[in-house]
């Protein structure tokens, strides 16, 4: 059994305007809401249609805007049509700065069609590209005054050899990056989702993308794994879809002194406590715009850093299943998107035998919030929707452990209406205490 306290993982207070600027996807979505997914050849009749802005930096950035953080800036490229005028109104209604978007005179606007099924529970998603935004189209006149008064720069992992111009120019600024991960494509596609990595300060995955970037069959070895190849990375926060999320925070003097745990084990331990604190004292989240009320969930965190351990030791055998597995991973996501994810070199999928990777930090979960079951309408955006809270709460100063409770019902609330942005919740809608 780990040593647990509440709260103990926190944010540093940036310590300039909290100027906020992201880079990466937007497009409008049109949503089909069907009774269930048909099969093929099927017709079906849609039970709602409804369209939306779109893209997960665009959602993201509306998201932080909503909690407050005023004009957030966001760096993409859109046709110049009719599509493109509708995605930049609704950013603009909801207080984001499009200043830095550039048009393309030619390509259309990108859009999705996504399919949510209610019986289900899913969505799936149909994304037709723009043309993507290239290295030189950011200019150094374009990157200077996009990062003027910038106190963080978040990458949603699209657009990455643009990105990186971006990225390498905040660094150089002093300026904190965050990047994305939430999925890959085979690495012959040209694209730097590895090398955008490599610039982070702070690191922000899928719950897929981890074990699907090291091809561990365990999520907390692939956290291990994949820590381990950031080594500029502070901390590393990863969604768990319905069991919340777990942040992994680097200790920078060393394992010496840290007690030894499997992160495995310790990840479980935290996760019972924190979920036996949720149902003794469930704490107010927010109520959504058609009256739903979402309870917070709790938090715990190791009272500080631990020498992580695998759920195993890694081989020779180990290594091979690893690297076949992450190949897969990358071939199912594969697609003609310049504009997309790459994944890691086959060598650098995975550590080799003589070089296990170790990890010592501190350990934070959070419940996911709590939401009547019926009350779910759909789950697209649901990961926008918890960076958007956790980028408001590094720009304001709030602590990483209450950041991620914050997001947890952030991305309930969102769940209660169709689309990635209509449920999102406004700051009055909060309870207080969220914000503090």
């Amino acid at each position: 059994m780990c040593r647990q306290r509440c709260c103990s993982a926190s944010s540093e207070v940036l310590d300039k305007p909290p100027r906020l600027v992201g880079m990466g996807g937007c497009c409008l979505d049109m949503l089909a809401q069907v009774a269930a997914f048909p099969e093929p050849d099927a017709k079906v009749r849609t039970e709602r249609m409804e369209t939306h802005g779109g893209g997960n930096a665009a959602n993201a950035l509306t998201s932080a805007a909503r909690l407050g953080l005023v004009n957030p800036a966001l760096i993409t490229k859109i046709g110049n049509d009719s599509v493109g005028d509708q995605i930049l109104a609704e950013l603009k209604d909801d207080g984001v700065d499009v200043a830095h978007v550039l048009r393309d005179p030619v390509a259309p606007s990108p859009f999705s069609y996504i399919i949510v099924d209610r019986e289900r529970g899913t969505r799936t998603c149909v994304h037709t590209p723009s043309e993507p935004l290239a290295p030189e189209e950011m200019t150094h006149e374009r990157v200077e005054a996009a990062l003027t008064g910038a106190s963080l720069v978040y990458f949603d992992g699209c657009l990455t050899e643009a990105a990186l111009v971006v990225a390498r120019a905040a660094r150089a600024k002093g300026i904190k990056v965050l990047v994305e991960a939430e999925s890959l494509v085979p690495v012959d596609l040209g694209l730097n989702l590895e090398a955008l990595l490599a610039e982070a300060d702070y690191v922000f995955t899928s719950a897929r993308y981890p074990q699907e970037c090291t091809g561990e069959s365990c999520l907390a070895d692939a956290l291990i794994s994949l820590l381990g190849l950031l080594p500029r990375a502070e901390w590393m926060l990863t969604t768990l879809g319905t069991r919340g999320s777990v942040l992994l925070q680097r200790h920078k003097q060393g394992a010496e002194g840290c007690e030894e745990a499997r992160l495995t084990t310790v990840m479980d331990d935290l996760l019972a406590a924190a979920q036996g604190q949720a149902i003794s004292h469930q704490q107010p989240g927010c109520t959504s715009q058609s009256g739903i009320r979402i309870g917070a969930g709790a938090m715990k965190s190791t009272e500080g850093p631990m020498k992580l351990l695998r759920s195993r030791p890694w081989g020779t055998q180990s290594s091979a299943a690893a690297k076949l597995a992450a190949a897969t991973a990358a071939a199912t996501h594969a697609d003609s998107n310049t504009a997309g994810f790459s994944s890691y070199q086959e060598e650098q999928a995975s550590p080799s035998a003589e070089s296990t990777p170790s990890c010592c930090a501190s350990v934070t979960v959070a419940c996911a919030a709590s939401i009547p079951q019926d009350a779910i309408q759909d789950t697209t955006g649901a990961g926008d929707a918890f960076l958007g809270a956790v980028l408001y709460s590094l720009c304001t100063g709030l602590q990483l452990a209450k950041a991620m409770r914050l997001a947890a019902v952030v991305a309930a609330c969102k769940c209660t209406e169709l689309g990635p942005r209509p449920g999102l919740p406004r700051r009055a809608d909060l309870d207080p205490d969220m914000l503090q």
